[in-house]
């Protein structure tokens, strides 16, 4: 029996309630329903919409006239209404998700009216990271009214029954998005009748996603148009049904609405960024919480709370931030250094070091993009307090484009009540672009092997504190101080956990990972090998990722994290999208694990491919994952074979087409094994999506330099003329990208590719030049390493020509 309006309003919980506006849902603003548009469409070549659905009009009236006029047909119904009543109040709610089948832009009126933060989702393209993760989600399962292939966008209007056919990828991931988001929650589908077909499809859709979706839901139905017969059988399935209009509705819900909050007072800057608040760890709190040496000699990171609880021997590089960051001019600070050598350990020293100058401190949850505006407004308003404060962003390499355009707003509006310290991993960090204002306002510390400082402060750690005394092995306690010290100096080049595990044990550190690894029931060990293996190819796991990829009940999830305690850690990525991310205890011991389970390239190759194909580019966590995945190493680029990267590559590329990282890693493979059509065919497309970034200029160039070199059966004025082209080009778009240092190699490439045909020595030196330049615009470090480089290849070349004047093929490689 269909429930009053009141009734459904008291299961309502926004924060675990999905809004699915299905057909006439905007009716109420004053625009055509399903079969009113249908009507519409079918005058423009004089038929009757009563025999024809409305993706059957559409698909005859592009037929008979032209996709421009179907599109201009539609926009002619949809433009120029505006969201009223009701649906103004639904930015005032914190929901779940937002999903809806109308292609008007009501909603999004409605979010930008209040200045509440909408990302919205009309097609495949739209799949990428955000600068807010914590914004409400609208998916628009049909695609949206401004954009369309009839305008040259990469993304179509969903009307026609090829175009369902077309976007099939696009709507799928949306459904089984959905489906995640119905777990453990409520979904409420608004809509006019359930004699509207595409109503009877919606619904029919969600009660099947319903069944496949493990643990506790709800569905409700709430409708315009009374039908009591048609729900007595959708009641029998499981739905609870409601009558009414939706400004009855949000009239009803009125009464949840959030209370307003008066943050004018406060003197927390995050207060006035509420969207901050999610993604970024107070460190003032977190040095509240009770340290735990154990995890940490277990190998979890050491907290904040340990830190003050003096269980860390005090790193050099924490005095030198601290001190650099008290001066006026150095508004970041970079922190580089391998995996384990106590980056993260060292830079949260320097902050418990700046939290006692009266500093605010927090720091980033680097499972979350950075923003940037965000950042700004809080800048300003310390700015305006006359307050200072310190944001560490560890892992920065994957942020390192916002951290350019923050460091850039910072300098622009000369704020240097914000500053920064990052942290990465110096293979991560130097290949990629920095803007110039991080090397003028920045400061670069490099961590590796323990100074002899850092040594004693560790062994009077070992002596003074009874909680690390108990963990010492006898086998090293045992000596004398003087040599401890000197196992200490040969041995120790690592951070806090490693020193304990791997020098005061007396076995290697790999068996004690194995070891422990053998300890675990087969099942819970083929858990741990994967979510290790995926950590360490720069995977963000986390639980419904592994539910997916594993195909594990849901209900067992408690009981894996149970038996893998210590081992494998679940923390808070975004509560109200059900995210929580799983990490093992350190990036070495991740990297141990997957050495050692997957020794074979093929078995990572065929865990990649798996793992791209339970990827969910709705979530912003997965699409930074598949970024990763072309980035990292230990990622796709560790597989030998160009092929097989090459179909990983192209397998990421359909599931998330708006990303440019992995089009970049495709078309430079293509180069590097000679299939210049196909990279050049690449390279069309991505300029077609995309216009010309800075890492195609430089494949563009790399690509004619390539061609002149290696293609064979053409004569020697041939290769001039390519390398001609290469030339012009490289020079255009150093004037268009003047920070890209790749780009400033492509040329040098060929200028040393022009000196070795010729014995010309002028495009080299301009190349040279240019790089010089670059050295004094930019201020990036690696320059000099750079000019030297080619320098010295130059020499080569030249010993090369006078002892063989021939047109022989050059030997020396890129880097």
């Amino acid at each position: 029996m269909p429930v009053e309006i009141a009734r459904l309003v008291d299961t309502i919980t926004p924060e675990k309630t999905v809004i699915l506006f299905g057909s006439g849902s905007s009716v109420p603003s004053g625009l055509p329903n399903a079969s009113e548009l249908a009507d519409h469409l079918a005058k423009m070549i004089g038929l009757s919409s009563d025999d024809y659905s409305l993706s059957e009009i559409a698909g005859l009236v592009e037929q008979r006239t032209t996709r421009r006029e179907l599109i201009d047909s539609i926009r002619s119904r949809l433009r120029g209404a505006r969201p009223t009543g009701g649906l103004l109040n639904l930015p005032f709610y914190n929901w779940k998700s937002i999903y809806t089948t109308n292609y008007d832009d009501l909603i999004e009126r409605s979010y930008q009216r209040v200045n509440h933060d909408l990302i919205v989702y009309s097609s495949d393209f739209d799949f990428t990271v955000h600068d807010n993760s914590q914004a409400t989600k609208l998916f628009k399962l049909h695609g949206t009214i401004e954009k369309d292939i009839a305008d040259g966008n990469s993304s179509r209007l969903i009307l026609t029954e090829t175009d369902y056919d077309q976007s099939g990828n696009y709507r799928n991931s949306l459904f089984d998005r959905l489906k995640g988001d119905m777990i453990g929650g409520h979904l409420v589908i608004i809509g006019q009748s359930l004699q509207d077909r595409d109503i009877r499809d919606l619904v029919n859709r969600a009660a099947d996603l319903g069944s496949k979706a493990p643990g506790a839901w709800k569905l409700s139905l709430f409708l315009y148009i009374r039908d009591e017969n048609r729900a007595q059988l959708f009641e029998k399935r499981g739905f609870t049904v409601c009558f009414g209009g939706i400004d009855d509705f949000f009239a009803e819900l009125s009464r949840k609405l959030p209370t307003a909050s008066n943050n004018n007072s406060s003197e927390d800057p995050l207060d006035l960024v509420p969207a901050l608040r999610p993604v970024t760890v107070d460190v003032n709190h977190a040095s509240t919480a009770t340290a735990n040496f154990e995890a940490m000699f277990n190998g979890w990171p050491a907290t904040h709370s340990d830190i003050l609880a003096n269980l860390t021997f005090e790193r050099t590089a924490a005095e030198e931030i601290d001190q650099l960051l008290r001066e006026p001019d150095v508004l970041c600070t970079i922190l580089l250094g391998a995996s384990g050598v106590g980056k993260t350990t060292a830079a949260r020293q320097a902050i418990q070091r700046l939290r006692q100058h009266s500093r605010l401190c927090w720091e980033h949850q680097i499972d979350h993009s950075l923003n940037v505006q965000a950042w700004v407004e809080v800048a300003r308003a310390l700015s305006i307090q006359s307050l200072n404060a310190i944001l560490l962003i560890d892992e920065a390499h994957l942020h390192l484009q916002q951290i350019n355009q923050l460091i850039e707003a910072l300098t622009a509006e000369k704020h240097s009540s914000l500053k920064l310290i990052c942290v990465s991993t110096r293979n991560h960090w130097n290949p990629r672009i920095k803007t110039p204002y991080l090397f003028k306002a920045g400061k670069v510390l490099k961590l590796g092997r323990l100074e002899a400082q850092e040594i004693d402060r560790l062994l009077n750690l070992v002596d003074s504190n009874s909680l690390v005394r108990t963990l010492v092995e006898k086998t090293f306690s045992g000596f004398s101080r003087h040599e401890r010290r000197r196992r200490l100096v040969d041995r120790c080049e690592s951070e806090m956990f490693v020193c304990l595990r791997n020098i005061f044990a007396s076995e290697k550190f790999d068996d004690i990972i194995l070891r422990e690894y053998a300890s675990l029931d087969g099942g819970y060990q083929e858990m741990y090998k994967i979510v290790a293996a995926l950590e360490s190819a720069g995977i963000r796991v986390h639980r419904q990722f592994v539910i997916r990829l594993l195909g594990i009940p849901a209900d067992h999830v408690s009981a894996a994290l149970a038996n893998l305690t210590d081992i494998i850690h679940e923390y808070t990525i975004n509560e109200r999208e059900g995210l929580y991310g799983w990490r093992c205890r350190h990036h070495v011991i991740a990297a141990i694990i997957a050495r050692y389970k997957f020794p074979q390239v093929q078995q990572l190759a065929d865990l990649f491919s798996l793992v791209i194909d339970h990827l969910s580019p709705t979530y912003d966590v997965e699409v930074l994952s598949m970024r990763e995945l072309c980035n990292v190493e230990s990622g796709i680029p560790s597989i030998p074979d160009k092929q097989v990267q090459n179909t990983l590559l192209r397998k990421i590329i359909s599931t998330v087409p708006g990303e440019r990282v992995p089009r970049h890693r495709l078309i430079r493979n293509l180069i590097e094994m000679g299939e210049f059509e196909k990279a050049e065919m690449e390279i069309r497309i991505f300029e077609k999506d995309f216009r010309r970034d800075g890492p195609v200029a430089r494949y563009k160039v790399a690509l004619l330099t390539a061609r002149a070199r290696t293609t064979p059966g053409i004569m020697a004025e041939d290769r001039l003329a390519i390398l001609e082209q290469a030339r012009g080009l490289a020079t255009t778009s150093i004037q268009q990208f003047p920070y890209n240092k790749s780009l400033l190699t492509a040329y040098c490439e060929v200028g040393l590719e022009i000196y070795r045909r010729t014995g010309n020595y002028t495009v080299h030196n301009d190349a040279i030049a240019q790089l010089r330049a670059a050295e004094d615009r930019i201020g990036d470090p690696d320059i000099p390493r750079l000019i030297s480089r080619y320098e010295s290849r130059l020499l080569g070349h030249q010993v090369v020509i006078a002892e063989d004047d021939s047109d022989a093929e050059a030997t020396d490689s890129d880097e």
